[in-house]
């Protein structure tokens, strides 16, 4: 243990100083010109640890609890045998540890650091676990092949020839007590870099397999609710064929609030379905990358990753469709319950301009009525003004022919008649 805690705190030491001195000169490069140090930082962000001969490698990422991720990559070499590198990526980070051995071991050599140990190296407090992989790199793969894994405690293993047969990669994919899985690496012709490069892809795969499968418990959470999402909207559909019109305002309120419900599971879990179709991507760019072909008598590594990755992704896509789905059939349901309403009130509009134009036509008719009977009214106020005259006239001493009453009715009927008329054209004429 105290060896343990010695190479940690160099380990630890190195990181600090070169973390000063990368972060001293990435600050120099952003002044000069920030764009381009971004995209040459991005361009040499992912070098492999190159390395030949037996070795253990160990690899564990984290999420940051704060979902904070600040540094690039760093690398530090603690002695001759074993070397730390640590990567920041978008929703990660990754620690990858390399010890060289000076034979290949006889039974898995024994980690010394544990989960925590790699979260400090990382700078990470309190973070989560998504993958804890060892890759021991042996020699030549031995003929018979099954009788060493189970030296090494790999059973039902997958295995395959990768590289075009270059080396051989077997796994059993079995998470034990540590939370760490288990890959040996057989090497036959890969030097140096490539043997790094082959290592940092089984590592990636394993790292983006873990991470798109974060979005397999969002997908199981949501099944429950977008059942009953289902059953709701088929719910109102129904209703809505049979609502009466004083009705629709709670009907539409239901809507709404459905509609909101699967708006918000929408925006809680689009970016992390969507970083998993991306990583999903990636694990099968880098499946196709290793060149596999059969190993006799074991299923392919590339074949089971797919065998029990690919349902995992398939769900949550499936997911992704049904929100979609029920999203645009909310929507459409909402839009033709807001056209029937619609419709309802021009109906009703149409309804009341007419009930209106029928009024106006009575009133027209009233009117004209009672023009007539104005005429009538004021021809026989004018007549027994004329009467009165005559009356007066007669007992005064003047005396007229009864004939002029008689000549005057038509002609003081005919005047009001004319007037009114008159006055109801030129209040035709107003603007």
């Amino acid at each position: 243990m105290g060896k343990t805690a010695v190479t940690l705190n160099c380990a630890e030491e190195a990181v600090s100083a070169t973390t000063s001195a990368s972060k001293q000169e990435v600050s120099c490069s952003a002044s000069c010109n920030p764009e381009s140090a971004d995209f040459n930082s991005e361009l040499h962000a992912r070098p492999s640890i190159y390395f030949d001969g037996p070795a253990i490698v160990e690899h564990v990422a984290f999420t940051p609890a704060d979902g904070a991720i600040k540094e690039f990559h760093d690398t530090v070499e603690v002695d001759g045998k074993i070397s730390v590198r640590l990567e920041r990526h978008t929703e990660f980070v990754t620690v990858t540890r390399l010890r060289k051995l000076d034979s290949d071991p006889e039974c898995w050599p024994a980690s010394d650091l544990t989960e925590g140990n790699f979260a400090r190296l990382a700078g990470l407090n309190s973070p989560r676990l998504v993958c804890h992989v060892s890759i021991l790199v042996l020699g030549n793969a031995p003929d018979e092949l099954g009788s060493v894994l189970k030296t090494f405690d790999l059973g039902d293993t997958a295995a395959s020839s990768i590289g075009g047969g270059a080396a051989q990669v077997c796994s059993d994919f079995r998470v034990r007590e540590d939370h760490s899985s288990r890959i040996i690496l057989f090497n036959k012709d890969l030097n140096a870099h490539r043997l790094g490069r082959m290592v940092r892809r089984i590592f990636e795969i394993e790292t983006y397999r873990s991470m798109a499968l974060l979005a397999l418990p969002e997908a199981r959470r949501l099944a429950p609710l977008l059942s009953g999402y289902d059953a709701q909207l088929v719910q109102l559909t129904n209703r809505n064929l049979s609502t009466p019109t004083h009705q629709h305002k709670q009907l539409l309120d239901e809507i709404t609030v459905l509609s909101s419900h699967i708006i918000s599971a929408t925006a809680e879990t689009r970016n992390r379905f969507g970083a998993t179709a991306a990583y999903a991507k990636i694990v099968e760019e880098r499946i196709a990358l290793l060149r596999e072909t059969h190993v006799p008598g074991f299923q392919r590594f590339g074949t089971f990753v797919e065998r029990r990755f690919k349902p995992a992704v398939r769900t949550c896509e499936a997911t992704v469709l049904r929100l979609e789905h029920l999203s645009r059939a909310t929507m459409h349901l909402l839009d033709l319950l807001q056209t029937r309403i619609q419709v309802e009130i021009e109906f009703q509009n149409a309804t009341q301009i007419q009930a209106m134009a029928d009024r106006a036509a009575t009133q027209v008719k009233i009117q004209r009525a009672v023009e007539g009977f104005s005429i009538i009214a004021i021809s026989y106020y004018l007549m027994s003004l004329l009467k009165l005259v005559y009356e007066t006239a007669d007992h005064a001493g003047f005396h007229f022919d009864p004939m002029i009453m008689l000549v005057a009715i038509p002609v003081v009927v005919g005047t009001v008649a004319i007037t009114i008329l008159r006055v109801k054209h030129a209040l035709k004429a107003e603007p």
